[in-house]
């Protein structure tokens, strides 16, 4: 199946993302969630993503969510918390005109998106920085048929963010194995 040509049908399915998602997604749950939906369910979405900071990134994403708030597909808010602040998202008042206009990109994907909400839409940005880094690093393992085991795996993604703790990703590896997630993983 092609990628998506079309930038509505992006920012349709990312406006419905957010629309739907159990909790406010911001600017990390948001980019893991689309990651998912490429890797996971092999939705057509022509994001390349790369390790980055907080995991799997695509500028692209960023570009189409500035698009989608400038459409009024999405609104943004700025949260503060203890740590710091991000933005949170929320659908916008121009979200169902923009997915009439957007076709059937966003209906045909629909599954997808209730599976990627229903597994990764409560978790918080440092559960899915751990979990979209292991699917990352295991799928660029399988790419060059690379055998390897949940401790390893778990090694590499450590030694990539070693501010994660080791244990805390070797968890995360033996759920992602558990509901077959993972393809390099023996």
């Amino acid at each position: 199946m092609a990628d998506s040509d079309s930038k509505l049908d992006r920012i349709a399915l990312i406006a419905e993302l957010i629309g739907r998602a159990p909790t406010s997604l911001g600017r990390t749950a948001l980019m893991k969630c689309l990651f998912f939906l490429k890797v996971l369910r092999n939705v057509p979405l022509p994001y390349n993503f790369r390790l980055y900071t907080y995991g799997p990134f695509d500028s692209d994403v960023l570009d189409d969510l500035r698009y989608a708030e400038s459409l009024g597909a999405v609104e943004s808010r700025l949260v503060s918390f203890p740590g710091g602040r991000a933005y949170e998202y929320q659908r916008g008042p121009k979200a169902k005109e923009l997915e009439r206009q957007a076709g059937e990109f966003p209906a045909r994907h629909k599954e997808s998106i209730n599976w990627v909400l229903n597994e990764f839409g409560n978790r918080t940005a440092v559960d899915l920085e751990v979990a979209s880094t292991l699917v990352y690093v295991d799928r660029a393992l399988a790419e060059k048929n690379v055998r390897t085991t949940i401790a390893e795996l778990a090694r590499k993604v450590h030694d990539v963010k070693p501010h994660l703790a080791l244990d805390a990703i070797e968890r995360e590896a033996c759920a992602l194995k558990e509901r077959n997630f993972l393809t390099a993983v023996t």
